[in-house]
């Protein structure tokens, strides 16, 4: 089954072949998270899986220069979760999130790797803002 309430999504090609769709869940009460459907060279589901569980509201997010998933959660205590589309790494909270809040989305600026800068939207008392990160 696939999960309740997607939301941001996007693809990642994977280095076996095939590709990955990583979609958010907007659940609530920790119901949320992060789902991989794979597929393979001909477009066929082979594999479906939880990146992330237990978060609220994952709303969008943005995908990363470096091939992972940045998944926001647009909760009072939100965070910016980095989820890796293989499901071979544990996902991790980013400094991104702060002390949390309403987060929407994530996008990286990052014409220096070395120093790439990250816009997060999320809702605040403005009802919409943009934040950056460097």
């Amino acid at each position: 089954n696939f999960h309740g309430m997607p939301d941001g999504a996007a693809i990642f090609p994977l280095s076996e072949g095939g590709y990955v769709y990583v979609s958010n869940s907007e659940m609530r009460n920790s119901e949320g998270g992060v789902y991989g459907v794979y597929f393979n060279n001909f477009g066929e589901v082979v594999d479906y899986k939880v990146l992330l569980s237990k978060t609220k509201r994952n709303c969008s997010g943005g995908k990363t220069p470096w091939d992972t998933w940045v998944s926001c959660e647009e909760t009072g205590s939100g965070q910016c979760w980095q989820v890796d589309p293989t499901g071979l790494k544990k996902p991790q909270v980013t400094k991104l999130g702060g002390n949390g809040g309403n987060f929407e989305s994530v996008a990286v600026d990052n014409r220096n790797p070395s120093s790439p800068v990250f816009y997060v939207t999320g809702i605040g008392p403005i009802y919409f803002c943009l934040l950056l990160h460097c």
